[in-house]
């Protein structure tokens, strides 16, 4: 999912700056950086963090690429983890019984719960999360593995949305007039 967000009024500004041979360019790249670090720390990262271990957990999740001109890169990106996470990862899990011996694992979501892949035995002592996924291993062996539930990505999709793209925008503005002004006083 790509979405852009443009800056507006940077034209004149650039030339205004040029005239006091200034460049703009730096104030583009703090304003794009502080933004994306923002967005995330504000409107991501609490919402997320609410369904998994801590916000330390989910912002290793959410990864910022900052702008890099060396690089030829001009943008900072905000890149969720599209890996499925283990159930155990979660902070609410359970599960809906099925059979006597199998059960539906659910985790919990924004509003309500959604369906793991995987199953839990009810009837055991430890009633463990295991993936019903099945990869080619030999026969001997056929060793359970924790199950997946949606990723980090899932969520980030859910949560982007026009009001924070609105917010975004808003957000962008103010720290590019903001930085923009105090170039101008630099003089």
């Amino acid at each position: 999912m790509r979405i852009g967000v443009t800056a507006l009024g940077t034209e004149s500004a650039r030339r205004q700056l040029a005239s006091l041979g200034k460049s703009i360019d730096p104030v583009l790249r703090g304003t794009l950086d502080t933004t994306v670090g923002n967005v995330r720390k504000t409107k991501y990262t609490p919402e997320i963090a609410k369904m998994f271990k801590s916000r330390g957990w989910v912002n290793k999740r959410l990864i910022i690429k900052r702008v890099n001109a060396k690089k030829g890169r001009f943008d900072a990106r905000l890149i969720p983890s599209s890996a499925g996470v283990y159930v155990n990862e979660y902070r609410k899990w359970g599960y809906q019984l099925v059979t006597p011996t199998r059960a539906r694992i659910l985790v919990g979501s924004f509003k309500g719960h959604k369906v793991a892949a995987g199953f839990v035995n009810p009837a055991s002592l430890g009633r463990q999360p295991w993936s019903t996924r099945s990869g080619k291993k030999s026969r001997q062996s056929k060793e359970l593995v924790a199950a997946m539930a949606p990723s980090v990505a899932f969520y980030f999709k859910r949560l982007t949305n026009s009001a924070t793209l609105t917010y975004t925008n808003r957000f962008m503005s103010a720290e590019f007039q903001r930085r923009y002004r105090r170039e101008l006083l630099k003089g």
